[in-house]
């Protein structure tokens, strides 16, 4: 079911999920910090920043295969240094200005691994970091291993989509090689950071996605089973439940739950965007709005949490429910608030610099006609 929306490609109920994915993994940063603000943190929302991240991966994934198929089909080819200029001009700007605000906060106090943030490496001392070993993530910039893993990801993945022939096989191979591979370095009790960096690289995550644009692209049978009603609302089910199991004292330790998890998210992509019958749309103004400005969202909620925390020390607010709500709220409202402003009046002017270089464009809302693909 894709839309045109000023000669442009929407897919509906993409920006719902991106509005879902940015408030889970903010409730999981509070949800980790409220030791700063003198309440007890809790590990429990760790699921819902784990695949919140999923999500995003998988998101993009699909997108950006789509996209190139489409580019494709229409040019014959694919011009890799203009997929270069679009992601550059999408992630940089952003990337870079909030580490030249967080190291401002931090007065340019920084360890020498700066250097991993500013060459999109940022996964590797959070991955080295995780697993007890000598590199650290620089506070404020320990969630930019996720984009650091995106941007690794672009280096290489047009160049498969341009080239290789038989893409469905080499996608589905390619996907089940980063499987094997994790059940290899378990099974094999490989070292802890060399474990740890392939857990969070999650090629496989994003190659599940493009796996589910080829199918959407070539309309394969495939479609036609999974786009029901019964497989929307199994992959719903599933995922809240997998979200929720923490909360009965249950853990999922599963070598591939983000696999899993990467499953069911391109099944509710697949609904969203080809199902008339879905269980749930995710099209509305609010979701709509959120998922535009949802890297935003991401990006700088540590630091609002941090900020706050310390906001928080002049008020004696004696209740624990109703300071923990107020934490929630006015933590998300300022994120949000942020997240308004950098689209609208600092990304906004790259993203309209990034239309010129783009073949076939995608727009981030079908009531207001912008690229943010």
């Amino acid at each position: 079911m894709i839309l045109k929306v000023k000669d442009k490609i929407y897919l509906p109920g993409l920006n719902g999920l991106r509005a879902i994915a940015a408030l889970s993994v903010i409730l999981c940063h509070i949800f980790q910090q409220l030791n700063d603000y003198g309440l007890n943190s809790s590990g429990l929302f760790n699921s819902f920043g784990i695949y919140g991240v999923t999500v995003f991966f998988t998101l993009s994934g699909f997108l950006i295969t789509y996209l190139l198929l489409k580019e494709k089909e229409k040019t014959t080819t694919i011009a890799i240094k203009k997929f270069y200029i679009r992601r550059v001009l999408r992630i940089w700007p952003l990337y870079f200005l909030f580490i030249l605000i967080v190291l401002s906060v931090m007065k340019f106090n920084v360890a020498s691994n700066l250097w991993f943030y500013l060459l999109m490496l940022p996964n590797i001392p959070w991955a080295v970091g995780s697993a007890g070993g000598m590199i650290h993530t620089i506070p404020l910039l320990s969630h930019y291993w996720s984009l650091g893993v995106e941007e690794q990801f672009y280096a290489f993945w047009p160049f498969i989509i341009k080239y290789v022939k038989k893409l469905k096989l080499f996608l589905i191979c390619f996907c089940l090689f980063f499987i094997a591979l994790k059940f290899t370095l378990k099974l094999f009790h490989a070292p802890a950071t060399l474990v740890s960096f392939v857990y969070y690289t999650r090629f496989s995550c994003m190659i599940i996605g493009g796996i589910g644009a080829y199918f959407f692209y070539t309309n394969n049978n495939f479609l036609k089973i999974v786009t029901t009603k019964w497989f929307d609302f199994l992959s719903w089910f599933v995922l809240v439940s997998l979200v929720l199991l923490p909360f009965f004292g249950i853990k999922m330790y599963a070598v591939l739950e983000n696999e899993i998890v990467s499953v069911l998210t391109l099944l509710l992509i697949l609904n969203q965007i080809s199902n008339p019958k879905r269980i749930i749309s995710l099209e509305n103004r609010f979701f709509d709005y959120l998922g535009k400005i949802s890297f935003g969202l991401y990006v700088y909620n540590p630091l609002v949490i941090y900020t706050m925390a310390f906001v928080f020390q002049f008020f004696k607010i004696e209740n624990q429910k109703i300071k923990l709500f107020l934490i929630v709220i006015t933590v998300i409202s300022i994120v949000i608030f942020l997240a308004h402003v950098s689209y609208f009046y600092f990304e906004k002017h790259f993203l309209k610099l990034k239309n010129k270089f783009t073949t076939v464009q995608s727009v981030a809302s079908k009531f207001e006609s912008e690229n943010h693909s």
